[in-house]
């Protein structure tokens, strides 16, 4: 009984990666942005056929010894329950990203940013997507973040490259006293405007978002060309244009005033 037993394990083993590899095979596409990102579903779904097909089998076969199959489920139920509460943040993982497959939320090569409190900046350019966890490349540094899916379902998500005009937002803070606002709110606005990397379209905004007794926030809104956002590297492209936006309201007899 012991041989037929390991025979018919050994069997439903071969036949359970025989169904995963058909399965599988309907991704034949490799290396594409498009197809990476399905393939990784096809890849969840042919590890779930398996395992369903030898839970399957492993029940038949206790069934076939004189186990009632009620006592083996039971018996299955408890153990998948043991590995499951062993295992929380792996299968938070793994469920959030299937969420994330499902939702489309973002692609291989998209450029997107995470905004979670433990995590403060990170962001970068998606060079992997597994189902565990997802690899961001940051182009100017050229440092990999390896961030849990769960983190990434569990927080906003801006994704860059599903806009065409990239719009970068700076705020500087300038002192109260004798100042012309307006002027250097203008001055601002038309240097800004002037810069190769800056697009015409739409216009460039520069406005007091907030007084306070410290000093004025200014607000400058400007728009980007997305080949040089993605090309360029987003903090270079942002470190241009924030040194653009200093030197202009220095120019303009302006004090600035770092924020803490």
């Amino acid at each position: 009984m012991g041989v037929v037993a390991i025979v018919y394990i050994v069997a439903s083993h071969f036949v359970a990666k025989t169904v995963a590899y058909v399965v599988s095979r309907v991704s034949n596409k490799k290396d594409t942005p498009e197809s990476l990102k399905r393939s990784t579903a096809i890849h969840v779904m042919k590890s779930f056929m398996y395992w369903i097909i030898m839970c399957i089998a492993i029940t038949i076969l206790f069934v076939s010894i004189g186990i009632e199959g009620a006592a083996v489920i039971t018996i299955l139920g408890a153990v998948l329950l043991a590995i499951g509460i062993g295992m929380q943040g792996t299968l938070s993982d793994l469920s959030a990203g299937i969420m994330l497959m499902m939702s489309n939320a973002f692609s291989m090569g998209n450029y997107i940013e995470v905004f979670d409190d433990s995590r403060a900046g990170v962001n970068g350019t998606v060079k992997k997507f597994n189902i565990l966890y997802t690899t961001l490349l940051d182009d100017d540094s050229g440092v990999s973040f390896i961030v849990p899916n769960r983190v990434l379902y569990g927080s906003a998500l801006k994704n860059h490259s599903t806009s065409k005009t990239p719009i970068d937002v700076d705020v500087v803070t300038i002192s109260n006293k004798n100042v012309s606002i307006a002027k250097a709110l203008e001055n601002l606005r038309v240097d800004v405007q002037k810069h190769a990397l800056v697009l015409k379209e739409p216009k460039v905004s520069t406005n007091v978002s907030n007084v306070t007794a410290k000093g004025t926030n200014i607000e400058v809104r400007y728009p980007l060309s997305a080949d040089d956002y993605y090309t360029v590297g987003t903090y270079s492209v942002q470190s241009i244009i924030k040194t653009l936006i200093r030197e202009s309201l220095i120019n303009s007899g302006v004090k600035l005033i770092v924020r803490a």
